[in-house]
């Protein structure tokens, strides 16, 4: 059973000045942004009335230009280095009539225009957005990629819009243009099939399936090997249970159990190349010693392949591809480095080449998106760091989760999470607690969205009593922008996993308020119109 998460909006499609440019959402405002960042030219009469920007450079009538020309060179008084050469503004104009290599041009303002003053447009380009009968998943796609970029942005009161339209419900094509004063600029017509993302439990013909024991975390793989059906590993923290979905039912695979210590996270990746997904179980024992172990179906039953490893592990799933990322565990919290996990036919499983430091002890949700470092912080927050700077999502908030906390001693209180009580699948370490850490995952879909769970607490600064939970995905600019998101008819998602080859995501729900007991397995999926 297979189900369709996202689809990539995608055709060929040779945009002017971005050779082989895909006719996409990212390919129209690609366009847009060069156009922006080229808009540069040369006064080419003596009178100042004429400029080389014709149709060539996609000019309309009304757009208006400032005119430049370099002054005298800066020296620095004390240093003697040079600071640059002095702009001098000799004009203002605007386009009056557009030929094929040039225009020409009504003065607003003449301070000294002449021949061979730079022309030059308003940059980064400010412009209005508006969509019409596109899906919100769409619209939050164009959105992000027209704004992510430093050239273009949204100003309502620009007189540049970016429209992006279809022209009935339910067309497979859209029509994305960029316009002055009304006046078309460009338009690229993108071939798309509007996306509706749902999970069974929005689906009349499939319901959630019950799950009989409480749930942890959970591992989608292609355990059996890729020619085979997924099954669905799920945790205790004291056994393993694979299951095959079938007919809307779990019928029962195969168990694992006699652990040395504490589940606390369960992955699937084939980490090992041989076209069968690994089960990594990360453990703690008695005295929280990760000793972690590795599993592999042989053929007849699942095998033990590595044990003892003193690392815990999470997932990721980046650009189609599944990731295993691992970190030293000591004294209640994730310390040191974030190694990749790779293999080789000699030495086995290695832990080594370190991606990242752990930005405040933990990686309580690691991956990697648009080439950055996308981490929870140990309150729970979104965080994207490149060049060791980094952006905080806060207008996502998120707090605790009690599921994955062992308790060192009796907590009467709970932790503090802050204003909100959101959670999102992660923990708040605290002095009085041993936490646990089975992390919110960072799963990036095809179009470019990460998926993102949250949790409401029923009560601020109270762990274990949840009210609502919302699934949905999002893209990260200088914000977060909403591609879809779903309430759920549930207390808390308890774990979320997608299988390596992006196609399936599923989901543990509980409707309990504990976010454990009455569970439930859901599946995400998209439909075309």
């Amino acid at each position: 059973m297979k189900n369709i998460i996202i689809a990539l909006f995608i055709t060929g499609l040779l945009i002017p000045n971005i050779l082989h440019a895909e006719d996409t959402f990212e390919g129209f405002a690609a366009r847009v942004e060069s156009w922006a960042e080229g808009l540069n030219g040369y006064v080419v009469t003596d009178n100042g009335a004429t400029i080389d920007l014709g149709k060539n450079a996609n000019v309309v009538s009304g757009m208006e230009f400032t005119t430049t020309r370099n002054g005298e060179k800066l020296i620095h008084p004390v240093t003697g280095k040079s600071l640059g050469v002095k702009k001098i503004t000799t004009g203002v104009i605007s386009i009056l009539n557009v030929e094929d290599k040039y225009s020409t041009t009504k003065i607003i303002n003449n301070n000294g225009i002449k021949k061979g003053d730079a022309v030059n447009h308003v940059f980064p380009l400010p412009v209005k957005f508006a969509t019409n009968l596109m899906q919100d998943n769409e619209v939050a796609q164009i959105k992000y990629a027209l704004f992510k970029s430093k050239s273009i942005i949204e100003d309502s009161s620009s007189n540049y819009t970016v429209t992006c339209a279809r022209e009935n419900s339910g067309a497979n094509k859209a029509k994305c243009s960029l316009s002055f004063k009304g006046k078309v600029i460009f338009s690229d017509e993108i071939p798309v099939k509007g996306m509706k993302i749902i999970s069974t439990s929005d689906n009349s013909k499939n319901k959630p399936i019950k799950v009989d024991n409480q749930v942890y975390s959970l591992a989608v793989g292609f355990f059996l090997g890729k020619d085979d059906t997924y099954l669905t590993a799920v945790t205790d923290r004291s056994s393993v249970t694979f299951y095959e979905i079938g007919n809307d039912k779990l019928i029962e695979r195969y168990s694992l159990s006699s652990f040395p210590g504490e589940i606390v996270n369960i992955e699937a990746v084939d980490i090992n190349n041989n076209g069968k997904d690994e089960l990594i179980v990360s453990i703690l024992d008695k005295k929280f010693n990760a000793v972690s172990q590795i599993y592999e179906y042989n053929g007849k039953k699942f095998v033990k392949i590595s044990e003892k490893i003193p690392y815990l592990f999470r997932s990721y799933f980046t650009e189609g591809k599944k990731h295993l990322v691992c970190q030293k565990y000591s004294e209640g919290t994730m310390i040191g480095m974030i190694y990749n996990v790779t293999y080789d036919e000699k030495k086995g499983y290695e832990y080594d080449s370190p991606q990242s430091m752990s930005f405040g002890a933990s990686i309580y949700g690691y991956g990697v998106y648009n080439d950055n470092i996308l981490y929870y912080n140990r309150h729970g927050l979104l965080n994207k760091n490149i060049n060791e700077e980094s952006t905080t999502y806060d207008n996502i908030e998120f707090g605790n989760t009690v599921n994955y906390i062992i308790y060192s001693e009796k907590l009467d209180t709970g932790v503090n999470v802050g204003n909100t009580g959101e959670s999102a699948g992660f923990f708040v370490y605290d002095e009085k607690s041993i936490v646990v850490p089975v992390y919110q995952r960072i799963v990036q879909f095809k179009d470019g969205s990460i998926l993102i769970s949250s949790n409401k607490l029923a009560k601020n600064n109270v762990m274990g009593q949840y009210n609502g939970t919302s699934i949905g995905s999002y893209f990260l600019t200088t914000k977060i922008v909403q591609s879809w998101n779903t309430q759920l008819n549930a207390a808390a998602v308890s774990d979320f996993d997608i299988l390596s080859d992006g196609s399936t995501v599923i989901y543990i729900f509980s409707k309990n308020k504990n976010g454990l007991d009455d569970s439930y397995l859901d599946i995400i999926q998209a439909t075309a119109f």
